[in-house]
């Protein structure tokens, strides 16, 4: 039982960080991902590359050195984002794969388990390294102009807001309510 809610998280997880790397190239918004564990539905807050915004670049009082150097920064990194994201798509693959022998040897099962994870951590530095030096080359009276610009809900990459919706679970349903973070809640010990 544990392993399923393990899985179950790695696998909505995986799907959040994936589809998140598509809908951060348009800016943000709703994503949905059908999959063999159901619905994945994540919303994702921020302004993507908010430096080719013409009012943010404005407000901001941008150089077109800095917009360079923005750029420089996202496609280095992005550069790395895309490898890391295929070495955790190729992780949770080989844990899918493993989850559907009839027999899944639980040992091998949370092994692989732990490789999703640290395929997935990789990708989570690396996104906010991206946002530490996209940070950097802003002043002081930028960063915080742009903190005001992006308002209360956080902005470039601070937040995931995902859920996982099959079958009456997600935000209220049985099993997995949402937290206040707006992350599920951890799961509930076994009942064995």
């Amino acid at each position: 039982m544990k392993t399923r809610w393990m899985v179950a998280f790695s696998t909505l997880a995986l799907a959040g960080i994936l589809q998140a790397q598509e809908t951060a190239q348009a800016g943000g918004g709703v994503a949905v991902h059908a999959g063999g564990m159901g619905q994945h539905v994540m919303i994702r807050h921020e302004m993507g590359k908010w430096w080719q915004n013409p009012d943010v670049v404005s407000k901001l009082g941008l150089s077109d050195s800095q917009i360079s150097q923005l750029n420089q920064v996202f496609y280095n990194h992005k550069m790395n984002l895309i490898d890391y994201g295929a070495a955790m798509e190729k992780q949770d693959l080989k844990l899918q794969s493993m989850l559907d022998a009839d027999q899944p040897d639980e040992g091998q099962v949370n092994a692989q388990v732990d490789q999703v994870l640290a395929a997935r951590g990789k990708l989570e530095r690396e996104f906010t390294n991206m946002s530490l030096d996209l940070r950097k080359q802003l002043s002081l009276e930028q960063w915080r102009q742009l903190k005001t610009i992006r308002g209360a809900e956080g902005g470039p990459g601070d937040h995931f807001f995902m859920y996982f919706k099959q079958k009456g679970m997600g935000p209220g349903g049985p099993g997995m309510p949402m937290g206040p973070d707006g992350m599920p809640p951890p799961p509930p010990p076994p009942l064995d």
